[in-house]
């Protein structure tokens, strides 16, 4: 299969999708053809999409809730149709290392998904498929040591190469039906984690003492999550617009950003704590149209609580935390001080917004 031109996107935090973007760039430009690769945030898709099957699509995402992130799903869905292009989706999977094996992580429906709007939108879908990477959720595990990241790097860029070698040569390459499976039978924790998991999360996100107020966080999250507040002292704010890409936390300079797991605990205490049935109950009583409650299952009228819960008191917590003793307390409670943070070593963060 000649390719004339391969236009490849990718949407990153930590620099893993980067990464496997670079590598499956690098090879295709091999062949002959123009190859454009940058992040979803810098795309210009309707300029930079071919049309017909001498152009190839690929879209490199990270997994994140068994599935694909908000940012990449809302930027698949503004594609421009085109007839017969071919495109292949890529989905980074957290892999670990325990002793000399490396476990795979699962990217659930995120390939298969966006996969399914590719063809609704005209596009001809040659691969679907995972590739293991560091795993880089450090808000919730300390990132791996050095060995573990050359290792599980060099084993997905062996996927990568296998990858292309296939699509190159007019073939395809689906796998990945075992997370399918998973990510399916799991859709329900998909669809939460989409809707309140990414707002909950972003609740937990705070600076601490380390902090020097240089913005490097804000100016760099590439959803436009973060705002810098203070007159005299200036601290990142988490909104909503978080999906907790981890940016922020691995390439802050003086590692100051920390995600707090007391706070969510605390949350979840309180929320499992209010009487769900007669709460329930007395809502639909009062407001009838709002009886589709009534019939979800307890633990998402939990989540919904504690979401709420966040959200009144996150802004009473960014000030309590100009508090030196307040921060320090939270600073010291929170398993992310203690954590080694990741970034893919050869990703700087210029790599990420080009």
């Amino acid at each position: 299969m000649g390719y004339r031109r391969a236009t490849l996107y990718f949407h990153s935090g930590t620099g893993n999708s980067h990464r496997v973007a670079a590598w499956a760039a690098g090879l295709i430009r091999r062949t002959g053809a123009v190859v454009v690769a940058r992040s979803m945030e810098a795309a210009r898709p309707r300029d930079e999409i071919g049309e017909g099957p001498e152009s190839l699509l690929a879209l490199i995402l990270p997994t994140h809730g068994f599935t694909a992130p908000w940012p990449a799903l809302r930027f698949v869905a503004c594609l421009p149709r085109r007839r017969r292009t071919h495109a292949a989706v890529v989905a980074t999977r957290g892999a670990t290392k325990i002793g000399r094996l490396v476990v795979p992580g699962a990217e659930g429906t995120a390939t298969y998904l966006i996969a399914l709007v590719l063809v609704l939108k005209g596009y001809r879908v040659r691969a679907a498929t995972g590739i293991d990477m560091p795993a880089n959720w450090i808000a919730f595990h300390p990132g791996l040591t050095p060995h573990a990241v050359a290792v599980i790097a060099a084993r997905g860029r062996r996927q990568v190469e296998r990858l292309c070698e296939a699509v190159l040569a007019g073939g395809t390459r689906f796998s990945g039906w075992i997370p399918l499976a998973l990510g399916l039978l799991f859709v329900q924790v998909s669809v939460v984690y989409l809707v309140l998991g990414r707002v909950i999360l972003a609740k937990l996100f705070f600076a601490s003492e380390r902090c020097t107020g240089c913005g490097l966080c804000a100016d760099h999250c590439p959803n436009g999550a973060i705002i810098m507040l203070g007159r005299r002292v200036r601290r990142p704010y988490w909104t909503f617009r978080c999906v907790s890409c981890m940016r922020c936390m691995a390439y802050c300079p003086e590692k100051a950003v920390e995600a707090s797991q007391p706070l969510l605990v605390a949350a979840f205490v309180l929320a499992a704590g209010v009487p769900v049935g007669r709460l329930v109950t007395g809502l639909v009583d009062r407001i009838p149209i709002l009886w589709p409650v009534s019939r979800l299952p307890d633990w998402i009228v939990v989540s919904l609580i504690a979401t709420a819960v966040l959200a009144a008191f996150y802004p009473l917590f960014h000030v309590l935390l100009r508090i030196p003793s307040v921060n320090r307390l939270f600073t010291f409670a929170t398993l992310t001080h203690y954590y080694r943070r990741y970034h893919d070593p050869s990703t700087t963060l210029a790599d990420l917004e080009r």
